[in-house]
């Protein structure tokens, strides 16, 4: 169990250092447009279209390396005081609304991938880019995050078993 827990971890550990290098090519992008449009009043066709892209793939892929990291919003105020055991084992019972809702959320995400895939769907603007690369971030990101919610889901296995004391790593 320990090792699927490292795997899946470790993916999300490595797709969040490689989203947040997208960051740099955000502001440049943001940068050149605003020189071009205001300086020299020669606006891009692309800029915008691309850095929508590049935001969407930094949110949607992103989900998996928050709950890694603990960085997605949470209302600990019943839960701050249980024991760690008590809390693993409420961690577990809710899990099963993450997973419906996170598993519908990627079958639904995934048909509307591939609905826009068979009319080779673009961009409504003048570049007109593929838009079907970008809806199929929703799905994948659906799964980086699905396969973190296991890990998590593990993690409080091995804690309710008395396989470890409630640290945060495993």
């Amino acid at each position: 169990m320990q090792w699927i827990i490292r795997a899946i971890d470790s993916i999300n550990e490595w797709v969040g250092r490689i989203l947040c290098w997208l960051l740099i090519p955000l502001v440049c992008i943001t940068a050149y447009e605003v020189f071009m449009r205001y300086v020299m009043k020669q606006p891009t066709i692309w800029a915008w279209d691309l850095n929508i892209m590049i935001f969407a793939a930094i949110t949607f892929l992103g989900g998996g390396y928050a709950l890694l990291t603990k960085g997605h919003v949470t209302v600990d105020v019943f839960t701050l005081n249980l024991a760690p055991k008590k809390r693993a084992i409420l961690d577990i019972v809710t899990s099963s609304v993450f997973f419906f809702g996170l598993t519908v959320l990627m079958i639904k995400g995934f048909d509307i991938f591939m609905m826009s895939y068979s009319v080779k769907e673009t961009f409504p603007t003048i570049w007109a880019p593929p838009y079907y690369p970008m809806k199929f971030l929703l799905p994948l990101g659906c799964f980086l995050l699905l396969l973190q919610g296991i890990s998590e889901l593990l993690k409080n296995v091995t804690i309710v078993l008395g396989k470890n004391n409630g640290k945060t790593g495993v």
